[in-house]
């Protein structure tokens, strides 16, 4: 009898789209361009407004309102496009890794995402530092959104560093406010599956490379730290450390 040959699931072909959809979708991204032209570009956040961005495009502003209902959902679906496009750098870094090698995986993105921000302080501003606040009056729900974004990127190599029995701080350990912040983040980026402890080490990892991320773009300390590379370096050694693994992974 010959072996069972499994066979892949027949998959649905994507609708096809119709003219105008497509139309619709090719001016939504030539929108988004725009305004993050005007964002990276002199004007900045505060000059970014439907009129530059229909000039730019070359459309009417009545245009852009049957496709964004005002300025603010411009914004939250820049910063949504902006993510999207920094997760598929910080994907590329892993790659070029040694497969399995979690600790080379988490220099190189952390690497990449450094390098990054310092060449689109503007985009970094928004996404990740006071901008997202200013513009939009409540940004929960779209900050909880780009959070399980980046969470589908680490959560996996933390869940991995967590089965190799890495040193892991005890839920008890955490007080009870604290404790519940850090619940409601691991729902959000990980789901209620992780392990607290894993999102508490998360989240402290993240506290230290986004502070010396916001040194880098915003120019703190810049008379002893041109470059920031060193010192990132030495964070991340010092994280890797702590977590039990070797200092300095070889990252290509």
């Amino acid at each position: 009898m010959s072996p069972a040959i499994s066979v892949p699931a027949a998959t649905e072909p994507a609708p096809v789209q119709s003219r105008r959809e497509r139309l619709r979708d090719e001016l939504r991204r030539e929108v988004l361009d725009a305004a993050r032209h005007q964002l990276a570009g002199q004007h900045g956040l505060s000059k970014l407004t439907m009129a530059a961005v229909a000039k730019e495009v070359g459309v009417t502003p009545p245009a852009l309102y049957r496709h964004f209902e005002n300025r603010q959902d411009v914004i939250a679906q820049l910063c949504v496009l902006i993510v999207e496009e920094v997760l598929e750098l910080l994907r590329a870094a892993v790659a070029r890794q040694e497969p399995g090698d979690i600790a080379a995986a988490l220099v190189a993105s952390t690497r990449a995402s450094l390098d990054w921000a310092v060449r689109n302080p503007a985009e970094f501003d928004l996404v990740i530092g006071s901008g997202i606040r200013a513009e939009l009056a409540d940004s929960h729900a779209l900050q909880r959104r780009m959070a399980e974004m980046v969470g589908g990127h680490y959560v996996p190599l933390f869940r991995e560093l967590a089965a190799a029995g890495i040193p892991r701080p005890a839920d008890d350990e955490m007080g009870p406010e604290l404790a519940e912040q850090v619940r409601r983040y691991r729902d959000a980026v990980g789901g209620p599956d992780l392990p607290l402890d894993v999102a508490h080490l998360m989240v402290t990892s993240w506290r230290q490379v986004y502070g010396l991320q916001c040194m880098a773009v915003y120019g703190h300390q810049e008379f002893a730290f041109g470059d920031h590379v060193a010192l990132h370096e030495d964070l991340v050694s010092s994280l890797l450390v702590q977590m039990g693994l070797e200092p300095h992974p070889t990252v290509r």
